[in-house]
């Protein structure tokens, strides 16, 4: 004998988005999507956006450089003021959420999604791009969260001062620790050398088992 349906009432309750029992700022909800909760202040993109309390303000987010506020605004985060959440999609590809705990970190731009308003940040790009194809960066450091996100699956790469590496310029995501990365103007890569872990993505397997595009 089958259970008996439940109420439209006790379904809604049983699968009801209940952000306030989360502490942290930056989660993930169990389909993959970004939840952000305001308390404050928080910066954030706005693309995917599922759901939003009506209660929150977005400014323009001005770039900085060097510690110092530039008069550039920042095109793709924006300052989220008030107190309530958004919802942001995955659209197929994967976030991940990350407390610095005092860390410095750089990560590419495109894939910076949200950060506490707490961490101390600034912009530039890798070393050598600058005036071919430059690749944007957001540094960060201090204490707070921040999410990412990346089209296929995340790697960390450990370089050594004995051991650098080569990547793809186009698979790079960020670095933690003192790595240097250097445009290499022979090719499509970057020459990763001091000490610590960069993060690249590497494409999924197609479904059906056949050899993966590059």
């Amino acid at each position: 004998m089958e259970p008996a349906a439940k109420s439209l009432t006790e379904f809604a309750l049983g699968c009801m988005l209940e952000p306030e029992e989360r502490a942290a700022t930056l989660s993930c909800t169990d389909e993959g999507h970004l939840l952000v909760r305001v308390a404050g202040e928080t910066m954030t993109r706005t693309d995917g956006l599922l759901v939003c309390t009506e209660n929150l303000v977005v400014r323009p987010l001005a770039r900085r450089m060097q510690g110092r506020v530039v008069p550039e605004v920042f095109a793709r985060l924006a300052a989220l003021e008030g107190d309530g959440y958004l919802v942001l999609a995955h659209q197929g590809e994967r976030f991940h959420v990350v407390d610095l705990e005092g860390d410095l970190c750089f990560f590419v731009e495109p894939y910076l999604w949200a950060m506490d308003a707490g961490l101390l940040w600034d912009v530039g790009v890798v070393p050598g791009t600058r005036r071919d194809r430059p690749i944007p960066l957001v540094r960060a450091a201090g204490e707070g969260m921040l999410a990412f996100r990346v089209p296929g699956r995340l790697v960390a790469i450990k370089v050594a001062d004995d051991r650098p590496i080569r990547i793809a310029r186009d698979r790079l995501v960020g670095w933690v620790g003192a790595v240097v990365p250097r445009a290499d103007p022979e090719g499509p890569f970057l020459r990763c050398e001091g000490e610590g872990a960069v993060l690249v993505w590497f494409p999924r397997a197609p479904a059906d088992g056949s050899s993966a595009p590059s």
